[in-house]
């Protein structure tokens, strides 16, 4: 999880948000986080949004939703996904392709297994760069080294 922290707080300290602990993670990415003064954050990976939860209690009721509970188990997608690549190996997760994630494409053949920290720091670097865009708007992706 060492990876993990270093990629929060590399790529997504553009929130202002000063990360202390990973609490879960779910089999798709999606991650719980503490702060430094003890408040609740859920890290969406698919729509790369850091929402904040509050603490013990408001975080217990926003995970006990039945929506956000079905999209953190994500069971058809994991299942897909180790049934397509296997188990994850420590430290990774399931996750799209970069270009599936940007584009909304759960088929199956775009599932992959990364670090977590990978995931933590594309979805970090595409939040800053897209977060004033409007919504829908058309985004190219350039790798650089």
């Amino acid at each position: 999880m060492k990876r993990a922290m270093r990629a929060l707080h590399r790529d997504w300290s553009w929130t202002g948000v000063a990360f202390e602990e990973i609490i879960a993670v779910s089999p798709m990415g999606h991650v719980l986080l503490a702060d430094t003064e003890g408040t609740i954050h859920y890290l969406d990976p698919d729509t790369r949004e850091l929402i904040r939860l509050g603490g013990e209690d408001q975080a217990a009721q926003y995970m006990g939703d039945p929506e956000v509970a079905l999209v953190w188990r994500a069971e058809a997608l994991a299942q897909a996904a180790r049934q397509r690549l296997g188990p994850p190996q420590d430290g990774e997760v399931y996750s799209r392709t970069p270009e599936a994630l940007l584009a909304g494409d759960y088929a199956p053949e775009t599932l992959i297994r990364l670090p977590l920290a990978e995931l933590l720091s594309f979805t970090g670097q595409v939040a800053c760069q897209t977060q004033d865009l409007p919504e829908g708007t058309p985004i190219q992706l350039k790798a650089t080294n």
